[in-house]
């Protein structure tokens, strides 16, 4: 029996229907698939930043905490019990307890008792190594938990959301792989909503198509060598599936992975595109019944995506808005189809995008959906250009997420120019 619970955030609708599950021809730009539920925005108050930082400025550390909490969401305060909030995020609940002169942070990871525990332990001790740099793995009979201490004049904003976000987002990801892989069990029931039966059905009919469509685009650039739109239908594929029906469980693991093994600069571009290619057969072989099992939608503490910030979204675009404008004065629409949706796919990815950024976007890919590309391309600049050229001012309050994003978005823009300027189409 499946809980529901009310999933935290505002939502918007990006199109009222899906989309025709369909697959196009090599000469007409791909098609585009909605989201199958409302995408969550960003509840984040951006003023509360600023005040945390303030506050611990001023030696008020007992104040930094709770004001850290406002700013991820007006709602976190009602979860105080005595000193203690439990928060629960995705299949996991976090524990925050600030005594007079320390804040203690924990979180239950997974139950190993009936686990296969050499190989899982080894995991546990690379998790330790990395990617894990601000919070620490404890094992306490048999159960694993997330740990984390220190005293409150050391609890300096960017710190304590740095192991906030890391505990949310580790513990969330890697409970799915122990359990699927070493047969751990969850230390607590998970509190999810699921989808009706029918827009299960729906996704995984389009999550197939996104597949065939990747995989014989992948197949016919390879043959013709054309790696950069090789690398691209990787790139957007893999992404489009995480737009359109965010998966959680095992199958968010790895797709993730394979978004991250085709960014690895340690493998040459043709193995990291034999390695994609097997990525999309693997995701497609995907059991249906687990697939039905990793569509929820879950409470949330500390979102893995940032909040998406024009003045950040056109500085990474800023390249590629100027290389697709050159390519379209060169009639290669076709290759500035690839790179724009690469762009906005990777927007959606990494970032929590309010409705006023991303409805032009969503409205160009959308009827630039199986157009020739000569026709989708300008549909595609156009929505491009709404987040590039407009006036619209936003606030600067809050955390600057240009430095936190250089990890993530920026490098993997970087890594695609530099692979793009590498290999060059034919």
């Amino acid at each position: 029996m499946v809980e529901k619970v009310p999933v935290l955030g505002t939502f918007y609708h990006l199109d009222k229907q899906y989309s025709i599950n369909t697959n196009t021809p090599m000469h007409k730009n791909i098609t585009y698939f909605t989201p199958i539920a409302p995408k969550q925005a960003s509840t984040r108050q951006e003023e509360k930043w600023d005040a945390a930082v303030a506050l611990f400025k001023n030696k008020a550390f007992a104040q930094v905490l709770p004001t850290l909490l406002d700013y991820l969401g007006p709602q976190f305060q009602s979860k105080k019990k005595g000193d203690t909030y439990e928060i629960a995020h995705g299949s996991v609940v976090v524990s925050l307890t600030q005594t007079d002169t320390e804040l203690h942070i924990s979180c239950p990871f997974v139950n190993i008792a009936q686990a296969k525990k050499v190989p899982l332990m080894r995991r546990l001790a690379e998790l330790r190594m990395y990617p894990l740099n601000l919070t620490n793995l404890v094992l306490e009979n048999d159960l694993v938990y997330f740990s984390f201490s220190c005293p409150l004049n050391l609890c300096e904003p960017y710190k304590i959301y740095g192991v906030l976000r890391e505990i949310c987002f580790y513990a969330d990801s890697y409970d799915d792989e122990f359990i699927e892989k070493f047969g751990a069990t969850h230390l607590q029931e998970p509190n999810i909503t699921a989808f009706a039966n029918d827009l299960k059905e729906t996704a995984y009919a389009n999550y197939q198509s996104i597949l065939e469509q990747g995989l014989s685009r992948l197949a016919h650039y390879m043959e013709k060598r054309h790696i950069n739109n090789a690398w691209y239908t990787l790139n957007i594929s893999l992404k489009q599936i995480e737009f359109h029906i965010e998966p959680q469980g095992y199958l968010r693991s790895l797709l993730e992975k394979a978004i991250d093994g085709i960014f690895d600069r340690n493998l040459a571009i043709q193995d990291r595109l034999l390695h994609g290619k097997a990525s999309l057969e693997k995701l497609k072989a995907y059991d249906k019944d687990n697939f039905y099992k990793d569509l929820y939608q879950i409470e949330t503490f500390v979102p893995h995506k940032y909040s998406g910030k024009k003045e950040n979204i056109r500085e990474n675009w800023e390249d590629s808005y100027a290389e697709a404008q050159d390519m379209l004065a060169n009639s290669r629409f076709e290759d500035a189809c690839h790179l724009m949706q690469s762009c906005f796919y990777g927007l959606f990815y990494y970032n929590l995008v309010g409705e006023d950024l991303a409805q032009p976007i969503t409205d160009a890919l959308a009827q630039a959906s199986g157009l020739d590309w000569n026709q989708a391309a300008p549909i595609l600049l156009k929505g491009m250009e709404a987040l590039m050229e407009d006036q619209i001012l936003e606030n600067d309050f809050g955390m600057d997420l240009s430095k936190i994003m250089g990890a993530q978005m920026e490098q993997s823009m970087a890594a695609m120019q530099q692979i793009m300027a590498n290999f060059k189409t034919n």
